[in-house]
């Protein structure tokens, strides 16, 4: 008898398990708390090493007839514009590590991955509320209905609930740090801008790229300081004059694209305590130890 996995979240994480796990013959459901899935404004940058496992998935052509294949990576004085170093990618990385470096948008590698797993296998709307070991793992949700599996993959995010089962309550650390990130029409702006640029200040950063092949779509995303803010969300809104604002002395480039944005998520950059260990019998005994 085939083993019976559940992966807990439908993100990139969970679904990426869920694609590589059915490819050797496993029974897996992927159980996710949101209702529904939604192109969020975020991108993403995809290395050669991450293009390698996304070919082993099978899903390569499929990303690329998305994403964006920059030529070069520039680093920039912020305030000047003038040129630190530029990493050479296009071709020339492609050629040396033997798969592509791609900018693309989250939303759109997250579709290339649900495409990739029966509709079946991704039940939405279910919230994993407590998991208990009996004999395999018995699963129980917020809607009242439960599950027994052979194996559980946590792959719930920062907010973990396996991993509050697990290790206890948990607040995430803190780092001081904001991100201020969004994705827009290339069209808003007066004139194109670089393909992959990341320019630094003092004490914070912007980088800008391409989404899309036909670079109809911008992204950028920026760390500040701000130790009051600690709320991480993928929909709380901020202000762009704030942004605006932190990066009024950087160059005309950056200027430019904070000026056409019409819209910015705001989102704390926090961290987690390392695990301990990954191991199947010790998760076990942790599960059995609060039953």
């Amino acid at each position: 008898m085939k083993a019976r996995i559940a992966i807990i979240g439908a993100g990139m994480g969970g679904l990426a398990a869920a694609v590589a796990l059915r490819g050797f013959g496993f029974e897996v459901r992927v159980y996710e708390q949101a209702e529904r899935f939604t192109r969020l404004g975020a991108g993403i940058q995809m290395s050669p090493n991450a293009m390698r496992g996304l070919r082993g998935l099978g899903l390569e052509s499929a990303v690329r007839r998305r994403a964006f294949q920059p030529r070069t990576w520039s680093n920039r004085d912020g305030s000047s514009g003038a040129m630190k170093f530029e990493l050479p990618l296009g071709r020339d990385a492609e050629d040396r590590y033997g798969a592509p470096y791609l900018q693309m948008h989250r939303g759109d590698l997250h579709e290339a991955l649900l495409s990739a797993v029966p509709a079946a296998a991704v039940i939405r709307g279910k919230q994993l509320v407590e998991a208990a070991a009996a004999g395999g793992v018995r699963l129980c949700f917020a809607d009242a209905t439960t599950k027994e599996v052979n194996l559980v993959v946590g792959a719930d995010g920062l907010h973990s609930r396996i991993r509050e089962i697990l290790l206890g309550a948990e607040a995430p650390v803190a780092t001081g740090r904001v991100a201020y990130r969004a994705t827009f029409l290339a069209a808003l702006l007066r004139y194109p801008v670089g393909e992959c640029t990341k320019c630094w200040g003092v004490d914070r950063h912007i980088v800008i790229y391409y989404t899309t092949a036909n670079r109809d779509e911008l992204y950028f995303v920026t760390s500040l300081p701000d130790a009051a803010w600690v709320s991480e969300s993928w929909s709380v809104t901020g202000e762009m004059a704030v942004v605006r604002e932190a990066f009024a002395g950087f160059h005309d480039e950056v200027r430019e694209v904070l000026r056409a944005c019409p819209k910015v998520h705001r989102w704390a950059i926090l961290e987690r305590v390392p695990l301990e260990t990954w191991s199947e019998r010790w998760m076990r005994r942790r599960i059995s130890r609060r039953r």
